[in-house]
């Protein structure tokens, strides 16, 4: 056999070779069970939220305060900002769920050295955002499918609710201290969803400590106000405000978004 036609031949057993490597380590990829997590520790109420929504709150053996309404009573693990490491530990979870948002408070590196299986879903400012870690949160609670199906409803309502912008705001959380909320976070999306353009642009953070001073000097069509505090005379005499309390805002899932984008268009339009 001339030298090329055998050089071919090794070639061809090779890459053969090579193939069935290839196959075989994709057959038993596939053919490993996906992992099911019975036991489920929440250390954030947004996650929390979307579990419920994906129809497995069942799964949950601990949660944060200030968490969504539950069907049932699920033990507490302290709040987001500092849970119970000893209370998540004797609770034995299969798997740990919490934001890269607030890690940093949370102090997790002794869950991490104990073994524990967790998952860290990235800080999500937007509607795209959030819809992304719904399915990242999906595909750890094997529902897919479901998710893509809820998104599908979910990008339909939002496309349905969405305004041109044609007025500006400041949107303030509270009035004591004045915290207000800027264009790089959650909340000012929903409102420019609405039609809200937020003036409170240069900040750095997401909500930032503004004074009574630059609120009454600011030259904006409205003070949008997401609680019932008192304002200043000062202010109350020279803005136009209006109040838009509403605890879904606070909530950052696909499903939340849509409801308070619901509710924030109901309450400047009337619709």
């Amino acid at each position: 056999m001339p030298r090329y036609q055998n050089n071919i031949v090794i070639a061809v057993i090779f890459f053969g070779i090579i193939w069935a490597i290839a196959h075989g380590i994709q057959l038993q990829a596939t053919s490993e069970p996906m992992q099911h997590y019975t036991r489920i520790v929440s250390l954030s109420p947004s996650i929390t939220a979307m579990i419920q929504d994906l129809e497995c709150e069942h799964l949950l053996v601990g949660v944060t305060q200030y968490h969504p309404p539950l069907s049932r009573k699920i033990p507490l693990v302290g709040t987001i900002t500092n849970p119970n490491i000893e209370a998540i530990i004797a609770l034995q979870p299969d798997v740990i769920l919490y934001s890269k948002e607030d890690a940093v408070t949370q102090k997790l590196t002794m869950l991490q050295h104990a073994g524990f299986t967790n998952y860290c879903l990235p800080s999500a400012d937007s509607f795209e955002a959030i819809c992304s870690n719904y399915l990242t949160l999906a595909g750890i609670l094997n529902k897919k499918k479901y998710a893509l199906h809820k998104l599908t409803q979910y990008k339909s309502k939002r496309e349905n609710l969405l305004h041109k912008i044609t007025h500006n705001a400041i949107i303030l959380l509270s009035a004591n201290p004045f915290i207000a909320v800027s264009r790089r976070s959650y909340i000012s999306n929903i409102f420019a969803d609405a039609g809200i353009d937020n003036t409170l642009y240069y900040s750095k953070t997401r909500y930032p400590i503004v004074q009574q001073e630059f609120l009454i000097a600011s030259d904006v069509d409205m003070i949008i106000v997401l609680s019932n505090d008192a304002l200043p005379k000062g202010i109350v005499s020279t803005k136009k405000i209006i109040r838009i309390p509403y605890e879904g805002l606070y909530l950052y899932t696909p499903h939340h978004y849509c409801d308070s984008l619901q509710h924030v268009v109901t309450v400047l339009y009337g619709q």
